[in-house]
C-alpha cells in the first residue's frame, strides 16, 4: 500500500514478467530491441536472481519460513523481521553465520526517479544507454 500511495519515495521493486509494470514495480522488457534494453534486462534479471537466491538461503537457514507460519499476523511479522535481522546482528558482532557467499556490489545500484507519465523503465534504460 505504501508503494501504491507513493510513500516509498524513489524505491522500486523488481518483478519477473508475470507481474504488471507500474511506477514502483519494474519488470524485464519482453522483446528488447536495442543494446541498452538488453543490458537493462541483464541487470534487472541478475539483481532479481540474487534476491531470489538470498530468499532461498534465508528459508534454508530459518526453516520456519518455508514450513509456513501458523501464528497470528503480528507474530508472523515479528518472526520474519527477527530472521532478517539476526544475520546482521551476527555480522556486526563478528560472529560467524554461514549464509553462503552472496555479495552484492553496492556500486552497481541504479538510483533514478521513476517517471510515471512515461515508460516506468525509461530512466533505467537511459542509464544503461549511457554506460554503452
Amino acid at each position: 500500500m505504501k508503494f501504491e500511495n507513493n510513500e516509498m519515495e524513489n524505491s522500486i521493486l523488481l518483478g519477473d514478467s508475470g507481474y504488471p509494470l507500474c511506477h514502483y514495480l519494474i519488470t524485464p522488457i519482453n522483446n528488447p530491441t536495442n543494446p541498452a534494453e538488453h543490458y537493462f534486462n541483464e541487470c534487472q534479471i541478475g539483481t532479481r536472481t540474487i534476491i531470489e537466491r538470498t530468499f532461498g538461503i534465508w528459508k534454508r537457514k530459518f526453516p520456519i519460513l518455508s514450513l509456513g507460519l501458523r501464528n497470528k499476523l503480528p507474530m508472523c511479522q515479528d518472526i520474519i523481521v527477527a530472521t532478517a535481522i539476526i544475520p546482521n546482528i551476527a555480522r556486526d558482532q563478528n560472529e560467524a553465520m554461514e549464509l553462503d557467499d552472496i555479495e552484492i556490489d553496492q556500486d552497481n545500484n541504479v538510483i533514478a526517479p521513476v517517471n510515471v507519465e512515461n515508460n516506468a523503465r525509461q530512466p533505467y534504460i537511459d542509464y544503461f544507454q549511457g554506460l554503452l
